[in-house]
């Protein structure tokens, strides 16, 4: 079994070594970082399984690291544990309400730090047996294609996957995803690409294929970013669009289609039930005539389009406001203005709402 491999960020270098010494005689493998800005560079190159970080240090501080960290989506499930010579009450709410797992203060006691670390990351190993279990039961799902795409080649696809493309895996791999992609082939493609890359965490929209009958077949694809082995990969699913399929997906299957798509868009954070409602209210679309005439009503201002346009491309409130140099009252009274015209309930269903109806380019 591969050691866990943790990174300790730290400027003081007589501590930095103490605790480095001591996880290696523990069994860890570790890393050194000697500031913040060192620590984000060793975070990406090493993809530690737990962070140590010091609070005040030189570059970057121990919150800007953490900040840095949270915004990259492979980083969303590492546990995070401060170390700090700061004992106030205040820091410690600080520290936790970023998010950080644990706030150990100095002088270390290093039977205390390794409770914390053993119980960490024996947590995000339960969470990720999960994830795996999840999985398989995702994989026979007889209603959704599922596939894992690495190394530009399909890792892993299920049967329903080989029922919608009538291609094997082997003979998928002999092609390129140019040759089964009929709709607007070089915009998906580039879709795609730019999630492989990381620029994006996931992505979601209609396309049509064509499969080895010659058959072109419309269907929902639904990818989100993952990594395999420290490599950049993609686990997707396929939900082909038949007036059949939206009606089993609408009824009886809603309970297991929730579930899949939990595993789907698993990070670690509370957007999860948000995804599944966004995933199913784009396919139970079944009027198409009532749907092009609401978004025909639907009239946005220059600063509505402004802002749903951040929010599909994944930003918060507070990062919207610093972009368009306005108040987060101000996004947050627009977001309201935006749910009341499109007559949905929550910012994932106004965003499957736009983009549905193509308000905004994306």
């Amino acid at each position: 079994m591969a050691k866990k491999k943790i990174l300790i960020i730290d400027d003081f270098q007589p501590l930095l070594e103490e605790v480095s010494d001591f996880l290696i005689f523990e069994g860890y493998k570790t890393y050194t970082a000697k500031d913040g800005a060192d620590g984000v560079q060793k975070a990406l190159q090493y993809k530690p399984d737990l962070i140590i970080c010091d609070i005040e240090m030189p570059n970057m501080d121990g919150f800007e690291v953490y900040k840095t960290l949270e915004k990259i989506p492979s980083f969303d499930s590492v546990p995070f544990i401060f170390l700090t010579a700061r004992a106030q009450v205040q820091d410690f709410k600080n520290g936790l309400k970023l998010g950080a797992d644990d706030y150990i203060t100095k002088p270390l006691e290093m039977d205390y730090l390794l409770s914390s670390i053993v119980k960490r990351i024996d947590k995000r190993e339960r969470i990720k047996a999960k994830h795996r279990k999840e999985f398989e039961i995702l994989l026979h799902n007889p209603l959704i294609g599922v596939f894992i795409f690495k190394n530009n080649q399909f890792y892993i696809i299920n049967e329903k996957f080989q029922e919608i493309t009538s291609y094997s895996k082997s003979e998928l791999n002999h092609l390129k995803l140019s040759q089964i992609i009929l709709s607007e082939p070089e915009q998906n493609l580039a879709k795609l690409k730019a999630l492989m890359d990381n620029v994006y965490d996931k992505v979601q929209f209609k396309l049509s294929l064509i499969n080895k009958n010659k058959k072109a077949v419309f269907v929902e694809l639904f990818a989100k970013h993952i990594e395999i082995e420290n490599e950049n990969a993609l686990i997707g699913s396929l939900i082909e669009l038949s007036s059949e399929t939206k009606k089993i997906t609408s009824d009886s299957s809603k309970a297991e289609f929730g579930k899949i798509i939990d595993f789907l868009v698993s990070s670690g954070k509370d957007k999860i039930a948000e995804e599944v409602i966004n995933v199913q209210e784009i396919i139970s679309f079944d009027n198409e005539a009532k749907k092009q005439k609401m978004s025909r009503r639907i009239k946005l201002t220059k600063r509505e389009t402004e802002i749903i346009q951040l929010i599909c491309e994944g930003f918060t409130n507070v990062e919207i406001a610093e972009k368009l140099f306005i108040s987060n009252r101000t996004v947050d009274n627009h977001r309201a203005n935006l749910l009341a015209k499109t007559g949905t309930r929550n910012t994932a269903s106004l965003v499957a709402f736009v983009v549905t109806n193509k308000l905004v380019k994306i």
